[in-house]
């Protein structure tokens, strides 16, 4: 099955307790998926999955709601590059698109 790579931004700093969170709930949706940390943005997270449950992912409007924190959809690729760069250019200027 071919990877997809989801790109997350939450509203605040994340915790370890954010992101344990968030993994547990994307896993519920595949078992697979993997939450990687974005270390030049502290708001955002990369989820690998398929492209059968990406677009369940993105479809959650407005976003996923954890414990006063909220994880929006951003962008979806097939390269984790992508993300990574275009996660840490919103980190270097502030601004969550």
């Amino acid at each position: 099955m071919p990877k997809r790579y989801m790109l997350f931004y939450a509203k605040s700093i994340l915790s370890e307790e954010d992101v344990r969170r968030f993994t547990e709930v994307v896993r519920g949706w595949h078992q697979e998926a993997k939450v990687i940390l974005v270390k030049a943005n502290p708001r955002a997270v990369i989820v690998r999955t398929t492209n059968q449950v990406a677009p369940v992912l993105r479809e959650i409007k407005p976003g996923i709601s954890l414990g006063g924190v909220e994880f929006v959809s951003v962008l979806t690729s097939g390269a984790i590059g992508n993300l990574k760069k275009r996660a840490s250019e919103a980190g270097a200027n502030g601004k969550v698109p």
